[in-house]
């Protein structure tokens, strides 16, 4: 099975399924004034051919009204409730609002797609208490005609909490797909963001074959946080 990922900006990005189909996640195109976060365009050919869409929150660098705007119609949609105030006119698109430890089976073009919404957990360590109705994050299978598979861990914006490791622990990860939000953190500051050490803790407790760093911040501060990791930057395609 063949897999590219590219990286749209903010929280945005799809992968490419052996050329036949995307998957993709969180469309947002609302520019905050003075803000110098970069995104690709909405016209871009990137968007098109997006047969599954997973939202993981209704935030600004996560999903807004110009961002399904860009879902095309024959697309299936994965998401929380509360992002139903931007699909209303989205007629003919098969929508699937689940909450946490929902699955979902589908079918795109021969493959078998599983999602299973997982946990994400905010507000600064393991003594958080969960924010429901807030966030999804998703491990999503991907089974080929032939039965080949590949999971992936989509955390979306969540800290390290070991009720995620619980539900993942017996799966084997491919891909994390990881979003970062601070360089410095404290389980006890009420942080709503994944730092380093809680990265590492991902990975060593999922051990995944392959890490992608989504850094949604301005520029200024990506310059800071490469510093330390390597991040995908905008536009760049990358094999998994």
């Amino acid at each position: 099975m063949e897999l590219k990922f590219k990286f749209l900006g903010k929280s945005c990005w799809y992968i490419d399924i052996d050329k036949k189909f995307k998957i993709a996640s969180n469309p947002s195109f609302d520019e905050k004034k003075g803000s110098d976060i970069k995104f690709i365009q909405a016209t871009d050919e990137s968007f098109k051919n997006i047969k599954l869409w997973l939202i993981t929150e209704c935030s600004q660098n996560n999903f807004d009204a110009e961002g399904a705007k860009i879902i095309e119609d024959d697309a299936k949609i994965i998401t929380r409730k509360e992002c139903g105030q931007f699909l209303r006119d989205k007629k003919n698109a098969n929508i699937y609002y689940l909450d946490w430890f929902k699955k979902k089976e589908l079918e795109i073009k021969g493959y078998r797609i599983i999602v299973e919404v997982i946990p994400t957990y905010k507000g600064g360590g393991f003594l958080s208490n969960p924010v429901q109705g807030k966030a999804n994050g998703y491990l999503l299978t991907i089974i080929d005609k032939e039965g080949k598979i590949k999971r992936i861990y989509i955390t979306g914006n969540t800290i390290y909490q070991e009720n995620i490791i619980k539900t993942l622990i017996y799966y084997p990860i491919n891909i994390l797909i990881a979003n970062i939000g601070h360089i410095k953190n404290s389980y006890f500051t009420g942080e709503k963001t994944m730092d380093l050490v809680m990265l590492n803790s991902f990975i060593r407790t999922l051990n995944p074959e392959e890490i992608i760093t989504i850094f949604p911040k301005g520029e200024n501060a990506r310059k800071e946080l490469k510093k330390y990791i390597d991040l995908i930057e905008v536009g760049e395609e990358k094999e998994i």
